[in-house]
C-alpha cells in the first residue's frame, strides 16, 4: 500500500490521506488543495482505484 500511494501524484496523495486516514471531510480537502468537492471526491477515487489495482497486481 504504501508503494502504491507513494506512485501517486502529490495532489492525489494528499487527497487521500486527508480524507481517508486522518478523517478529514471531502469539503475539507477540496479547500486545502484549492478544487471543488466533486474533484476532491475525484482525487480520493483515483488513488482507491490505483491502490487497489496494484494490491492485485493488475496495474503496469
Amino acid at each position: 500500500m504504501t508503494d502504491a500511494l507513494a506512485e501517486l501524484p502529490e495532489r492525489t496523495r494528499i487527497a487521500f490521506t486527508m480524507y481517508r486516514l486522518e478523517g478529514c471531510t471531502l469539503q475539507q480537502v477540496g479547500d486545502r488543495l484549492g478544487v471543488s468537492v466533486v474533484r476532491a471526491h475525484q482525487l480520493v477515487k483515483d488513488a482507491i482505484l490505483h491502490a487497489a489495482r496494484r494490491l492485485d497486481g493488475t496495474d503496469g
